[in-house]
């Protein structure tokens, strides 16, 4: 049920994966703005990037789709962070233009390993009986991870710590998470 869920701490572990992307995509593209006055890029360059996301995205979900079918959603869950941890650094180091193409390519394929893994992860480990409360609660955790990225990273910003120093810490995050999970 979804009290036992809410009870069970590898639950806890889970989010700690499930909310990265959605808090790291939203903050980046909340602050693109910021993002391309700093690295002084056209800002036309970071709109043309969103096609290389989404081929990614496209991509990529029909892999982790073959993926799950093959290992499983819990084998596949520690290394779905991975590419948002190099897309993370990638965003903090790469200054030259290209690296805004570099890194949507690699939080595309994030996203498209996310949004397949999630779709089987639940039911693979909480059964299916009651997979719809517990993914409302899952469901609004993102929605909160998503609300937070850009106001906390914004107050940072105002705090003189820009988006490439939180970039890295959003890397680390997903490090620690992977290893957690």
């Amino acid at each position: 049920t979804r009290a036992e869920v809410l009870r069970d701490p590898f639950f806890y572990a889970l989010l700690a994966g499930v909310l990265a992307p959605a808090f790291l995509g939203t903050t980046i593209f909340f602050h693109q703005d910021y993002l391309v006055n700093l690295r002084g890029y056209d800002p036309l360059a970071f709109a043309a990037a969103f096609p290389v996301m989404a081929a990614s995205t496209v991509a990529f979900s029909l892999f982790c789709g073959q993926l799950i079918d093959r290992f499983g959603a819990i084998r596949v869950l520690p290394f779905f962070l991975l590419p948002l941890a190099l897309a993370s650094v990638t965003g903090a180091l790469l200054e030259p233009v290209w690296g805004i193409y570099v890194f949507m390519l690699l939080l595309g394929v994030s996203y498209g390993l996310s949004s397949t893994l999630f779709g089987a992860l639940w039911p693979e480990v909480y059964g299916v009986k009651h997979l719809g409360a517990i993914r409302a609660v899952i469901l609004s955790a993102i929605v909160v991870a998503t609300a937070l990225g850009p106001g906390l990273t914004g107050a940072l910003i105002d705090r003189g710590i820009g988006i490439p120093q939180q970039l890295l810490w959003m890397a680390g995050w997903c490090l620690g998470a992977s290893l957690l999970l």
